[in-house]
């Protein structure tokens, strides 16, 4: 099936930021070999641009990295520019960007509808003070809704980035920082936990014993939690881990939970506690009886999250309710059925 929507990425490393965020490497977590020139902007359109390709509605161009308000204005203008172009001849649908909070004002984003920007990724990371600060962040969560505020006065869309496992970070903060994030109204969400990449701060912490990353277990755990959050707020989280590093970039993970297929782990573990949750209930519904093997019909969108893994969460399913065997089946139902 072909994609609806096709994002054309453009990674500008480290562009803009006056800050050195205690987690940050850039140069190790994204494809880019070399700070690109404004031009790369043309190669990459005429690269992305599906030809006779059916089913694509929308093809947006995204300036991913950096802190793009902080850039000097003509090096902006440079790359809006060329972007502009692609959107003026209907080549692309949108342009958006990734930004920090606190290069949010009237007059940069002045700049960027001049331009045809109509979305702002904004770094947020947490909603925690004491967390932003030991991260090294160099804002504060008043400079978030700040920023919220004036993108929405201005009328373009925003995207919340959050990074759950920083350094002084509970549960409890990273719930609440969803839940703040929720409450601001996002047309979407990206989570990304905090990975330990070598030659950064953040190492030094880790190597020091004073930093702990999350387990990959963990990890899934409290993004399954935060992912229900915004879902139950029909928010899109569009992005859960980094993108897939290749072979020559896994070096520089040193800990943390860094997972190639991330965002899968989280919707099959969210899958399994649905599951779960409909055979408790079919038990309660029948004394607490059951037979030794159990069929369940599962919707046939989105099989493979029910399944899991390696039919982890099948297996899961027949130990937790000490079951002989669970088979399955795919069906066009929107819940999963349970027969006995």
């Amino acid at each position: 099936m072909a994609k609806q929507q096709i994002t054309i990425p453009v990674f500008i490393p480290h562009l803009g930021c006056a800050h050195r965020c205690s987690f940050c490497d850039q140069w190790s977590t994204t494809p880019a070999g070399a700070m690109p020139r404004p031009e790369l902007v043309d190669e990459m359109v005429r690269q992305y641009i599906p030809r006779g390709i059916a089913g694509v509605s929308r093809i947006e161009l995204a300036f991913f990295g950096g802190s793009f308000t902080g850039i000097r204005r003509d090096i902006q203008e440079a790359y809006l520019a060329r972007a502009h172009r692609h959107l003026e001849e209907r080549a692309i649908h949108g342009i958006r960007l990734s930004t920090r909070p606190d290069y949010i004002s009237d007059e940069s984003l002045i700049l960027l509808k001049k331009y045809g920007v109509t979305t702002v990724e904004i770094g947020v990371q947490s909603l925690d003070d004491a967390v932003l600060l030991k991260s090294n962040r160099g804002h504060g969560v008043r400079d978030v809704f700040n920023a919220v505020e004036c993108v929405t006065r201005h009328g373009l869309d925003f995207v919340i980035q959050l990074m759950p496992g920083l350094p002084g970070e509970t549960r409890a903060s990273a719930l609440r920082s969803a839940q703040l994030a929720a409450g601001m109204g996002p047309s979407a969400v990206r989570l990304y936990p905090a990975i330990v990449l070598k030659g950064t701060p953040l190492e030094r912490l880790f190597n020091a014993g004073e930093y702990a990353p999350l387990s990959l277990e963990d990890a899934v755990e409290l993004c399954k939690d935060l992912y229900r959050i915004f879902l139950s707020r029909s928010i899109p989280v569009i992005r859960m881990g980094l993108h897939p590093l290749p072979p020559g970039r896994l070096a520089s993970v040193i800990a943390g939970p860094y997972h190639p297929s991330f965002g899968f782990l989280v919707k099959a573990r969210l899958r399994r506690e649905q599951m779960t949750a409909r055979i408790g209930r079919h038990l309660h519904d029948n004394d607490g009886r059951l037979t030794g093997r159990i069929r369940i019909v599962l919707p046939d969108k989105n099989t493979e999250e029910y399944v899991g893994s390696g039919k982890e969460n099948i297996d899961f399913i027949q130990k937790h309710f000490n079951l002989g065997g669970v088979r399955y089946c795919v069906g066009p139902v929107t819940d999963i059925q349970i027969i006995d």
